[in-house]
């Protein structure tokens, strides 16, 4: 079938279909626990790298905050200690920057950006751009393509690995039906070109229904681009726009192709679940890249740096092993079905619980408030956020007040106990009960505490 034949058949699948697509994964549980058992033991097997890049988005460089500037320096700065360092292949071939470079696509913060860029990079590494939201602000396109010297989508080929970058057009999240015909043929033409090796893609806004935040922050264009990575599972996207934190488990996701949120180099937003609080308090504690690398077998392997720890991701620190570096690796490209990262983890994952000697503590404080501090719940990925609630002893049976908070796992290191103030019920007796959260949504045992309010 021609390229054209198929991008036709592919743009005539239902949205219901594409919407089945994305939400659901019909991989049984014992499959995807090979899978994972697979994963592991490949994740600790001999891992040479002959192709690597760094890539991050939401920089937001700015004239009025010299941190932005800053933080990217950092990251070109630890990707090549980290490279410098390997045993093995001590080259960064590329620096790519997925959008919302600058805050508002100003002249000004083109040219701090550019002078970050050229203070830093080598000769050895290629840097590829696209544009995001933010630039559309001021300059625009016609701003990012005088600035920047180069087209706003790209295509480039590096050491036989091909990266493709899609820039919004013509407004802040949006791509035309060119934009994406160009796409698809440029996609072919990798395919063609490199049958054996995983493609690299971009664009700034998420995929809807992919990885985490993609449900509240997503590209208009989200279901005929999906449309077109879904013929090419080799496709490993990524995208960033949402800012949510890089060490969240749904950063990956995998269904018709693989997609990654990139972080952000400036301040945390979150999804639209835990109280509709989307900044959540010490947003800006982030700063935050993914390395990639590809080995001669071409194996992926993404790790999460954290600028401001200097060091990679450690999984969370109050999972079962807090020790353990934070890697994702995509060990088949090519085969859909050995997909791991897919929606099917929710039917492995561990449901959070508490130690045994974990404690709550209620007490009333000012101004018509309660305190509620209690002891961090622990799991073997994530513990993603609490549901606390007031059940009223003398009618038990629903709960007066309820809230739920995150669990701070995206700060490092996180903390050990946490404190949430709440607006106190009404006199009585009550009963407060604190439910540890997964990123799935399971909820694991209550721990209590007893609350006489006058």
């Amino acid at each position: 079938m021609s390229l054209l034949r198929k991008i036709v058949a592919v743009l005539a699948l239902p949205v219901a279909l594409i919407t089945l697509m994305t939400e659901f994964s019909f991989i049984s549980k014992e499959k995807q626990e090979a899978l994972e058992a697979a994963l592991a033991q490949n994740l600790e097997a001999d891992f040479t790298p002959v192709f690597r890049f760094a890539i991050a988005s939401d920089v937001h460089i700015s004239t009025k905050d010299p941190t932005t500037a800053e933080r990217l320096a950092q990251m070109f700065e630890t990707a090549y200690r980290y490279s410098d360092s390997h045993p093995s292949y001590q080259c960064l071939d590329a620096v790519l920057l997925a959008g919302d470079n600058c805050d508002s696509g100003a002249d000004g913060e083109y040219e701090i950006l550019k002078r970050v860029i050229n203070e830093h990079i080598r000769e050895e590494t290629q840097m590829v751009t696209i544009m995001g939201n933010h630039e559309f602000a001021t300059t625009g396109l016609d701003g990012y393509e005088r600035q920047m010297g180069e087209p706003r989508d790209k295509h480039v080929v590096i050491k036989g690995f091909h990266i493709i970058g899609l820039s919004p057009n013509p407004t802040d999240t949006w791509h035309t039906p060119d934009q994406l015909f160009w796409l698809a043929k440029e996609l072919h033409k990798a395919e063609k070109d490199a049958p054996d090796k995983p493609i690299f893609t971009m664009q700034h806004g998420h995929i809807w229904k992919t990885v985490y935040v993609s449900r509240s922050w997503y590209t208009q264009m989200s279901v005929p681009l999906h449309l077109v990575y879904a013929m090419f599972p080799r496709v490993i996207n990524f995208s960033g726009h949402s800012h949510g934190p890089v060490n969240n488990p749904l950063e990956i996701w995998q269904n018709e192709y693989t997609q990654l949120g990139t972080g952000t180099l400036n301040y945390f937003e979150m999804e639209r679940d835990i109280g509709d609080n989307t900044v959540p308090e010490g947003s800006r504690n982030a700063a935050q890249y993914l390395i990639v690398e590809v080995d001669a077998q071409n194996r992926v392997r993404i790790q999460p740096y954290n600028l401001l720890t200097d060091d990679f991701f450690r999984t969370p620190s109050n999972t079962d092993d807090p020790a353990a570096p934070l890697r994702w690796q995509i060990d088949d490209v090519f085969d859909k079905s050995n997909y791991v990262y897919t929606a099917a983890r929710k039917k492995t994952a561990t449901i959070p619980y508490f130690a045994q000697d974990a404690a709550v503590t209620a007490a009333a404080a000012e101004d018509g408030k309660v305190q509620v501090t209690f002891d961090q719940a622990k799991d073997d990925i994530c513990v993603y956020g609490y549901r606390i609630s007031f059940y009223d002893k003398a009618n038990p049976q629903k709960a007066v007040i309820e809230k739920e908070i995150y669990s701070e796992y995206y700060f490092e290191p996180m903390p050990e106990t946490l404190s949430c103030t709440l607006d106190a019920p009404a006199a009585g007796d009550y009963t407060v009960r604190v439910v540890p959260l997964n990123v799935w949504g399971g909820a694991g045992e209550a721990i209590s505490a007893e609350l006489t309010l006058q």
